[in-house]
């Protein structure tokens, strides 16, 4: 898969949404724009991120043009991070 800008429609292709704190939303609607579900639909690929002390969980999940994610959906593992 490579990475384009949201409402850019080039096969085989999508863009980032962090989720943080949050599992992940239904596979077969459009992301949610919230704290919780961040889009990069710039086509980002790397981000300074703020958040508050105290444990996280983060995840990747690909939209595509329209922020519904792929079929079959592509996502990360979460990790858990601790923020200092």
């Amino acid at each position: 898969m490579g990475v384009a800008p949201a409402g850019v429609q080039v096969p085989n292709t999508g863009h980032y949404h962090l989720i943080i704190d949050s599992p992940l939303p239904s596979l077969d609607q459009p992301i949610p724009t919230d704290g919780q579900h961040v889009h990069y639909g710039a086509g980002l690929t790397e981000v300074k991120l703020s958040l508050t002390p105290g444990p996280h969980t983060l995840q990747i999940l690909l939209g595509d043009d329209r922020h519904i994610p792929h079929d079959p959906a592509l996502y990360s593992e979460p990790i858990a991070i601790t923020v200092q």
